[in-house]
């Protein structure tokens, strides 16, 4: 009896001692189980590189490993960023900038060296797109993003970078970006201004460089839905939210931007005022006002009503009815941007082709007067080797008469 109560007390014992662990563990990792219950805050300091916003599926490979980041997570030097299709993330280096990695991209931290003074930063864009918003840089700071084997410097802007198989392109709200090669840093080809865009796709280096356009709508439009923001540069403490809701997959806005259809997740400035707004496909849109500073949990969970039939029609024929015009415009004008650099492709592959043509009709040109030349050549031999003939003939007579005429001496 007493050894089954002494084995009683044991296992009580150790469960006791493994649960303590487990939520020692927890409080110390900041588990999402523990992180539901209360208001999360995480620590900022200037010069801090974070994951602040994230949406859908995002990953960080360091180190040959996937990992799985969420908002207020340190960026290190080396690390590849991966967003997927229908996600986004922003990352902000604390005081300095902030830049969406947008849907379908891939990003490599090439240089990380952040701080209060003379920072460092170049990123490698390896495919996709994102938007760098730049606060302010000191003479000795050093912002540079790769694209291509394509350089864009920042000094103080805002501005977008694609990366494409055939090149890369940027467009310029505000500041400027210089644009350079890889393996000419020192000599810029081209300083473009706030409002312009320069398309380097199928651009090669040594030719004459395209010139730069007007912002379209597309570019116009991408910078007013999703230039980077993170309220207040100043605050040493930010609160970390999660923003889901029920059913999931509905579309969230924040202050009326889309801003996820795969939740969100993020660090907000605790005095800032949020306008949150979930709306579904057969679901009654559910919008909701908060102060971060004033919420009791990390987690806001937006719950979305079914529509009835007769709400859902009265719903579906609004949507039809009313047509978002200018992003129709924005497709648009995409379109004809693809076009146009599809057309300037296949101009310059035309041009290429005939420059090869015309090499190759001056090479037959060359090859044909060679082949007169050789033909000449060989008749001048011919001609030759018959004058050796005929000489080699006379030297055998005057070699025959020369032994007459000793004959004739001798006989004499």
């Amino acid at each position: 009896m007493k050894s089954l109560l002494k084995s009683l007390s044991l296992v009580f014992l150790g469960l006791v001692i493994a649960g303590a662990l487990l939520y020692g563990y927890s409080r110390i990792f900041n588990t999402p189980s523990e992180r539901d219950d209360t208001l999360q805050y995480v620590p900022v300091q200037p010069g801090d590189a974070v994951i602040s916003r994230i949406s859908g599926e995002v990953y960080i490979i360091r180190e040959e490993k996937m990992l799985t980041p969420r908002a207020g997570d340190s960026i290190r030097e080396g690390d590849v960023i991966k967003v997927v299709d229908n996600s986004w993330c922003q990352v902000h280096i604390s005081g300095k900038a902030t830049m969406n990695i947008r849907s379908n991209t891939l990003l490599k931290v090439q240089r990380l060296l952040t701080g209060t003074r003379d920072i460092d930063i170049r990123t490698e864009l390896l495919t996709g797109s994102m938007i760098y918003k730049v606060d302010r840089l000191e003479a000795t700071d050093n912002l540079e993003v790769l694209a291509q084997k394509k350089i864009y410097r920042v000094e103080g802007t805002e501005f977008i970078v694609e990366a494409y198989s055939e090149g890369s392109r940027v467009a310029v709200r505000e500041g400027h970006v210089a644009v350079l090669l890889e393996e000419d840093r020192e000599a810029p080809l081209e300083i473009l201004p706030a409002g312009k865009s320069l398309d380097l796709r199928g651009w090669e280096s040594r030719t004459p460089l395209p010139e730069s356009r007007e912002l379209g709508l597309r570019d116009k439009k991408i910078f007013k839905d999703e230039t980077p923001s993170l309220g207040s540069s100043g605050q040493t403490r930010l609160v970390y939210l999660e923003i889901e809701t029920e059913p999931t997959g509905a579309q969230i806005y924040l202050d009326g931007r889309l801003s996820g259809r795969q939740g969100l997740s993020g660090l907000f400035s605790p005095d800032e005022e949020l306008l949150l707004l979930a709306r579904k496909r057969g679901y009654r849109d559910v919008s909701l006002k908060v102060t971060p500073k004033d919420l009791r949990s990390s987690r806001i969970l937006l719950k979305l009503d079914p529509l009835s039939l007769e709400e859902s029609l009265i719903n579906e024929t609004g949507r039809t009815a009313e047509p978002d015009i200018e992003e129709l415009k924005a497709r648009f004008e995409e379109a004809e941007d693809l076009n146009s650099s599809f057309k300037s492709q296949i101009r310059e592959s035309e041009a290429r082709l005939e420059e090869l043509n015309t090499l190759s009709r001056s090479l037959k040109n060359d090859l044909m007067t060679l082949e007169g030349d050789n033909s000449a050549l060989r008749q001048e031999k011919s001609d030759l080797e018959k004058e050796l003939e005929a000489s080699i003939q006379e030297q055998e007579k005057l070699k025959n008469l020369l032994i007459e005429i000793q004959k004739l001496s001798a006989e004499q």
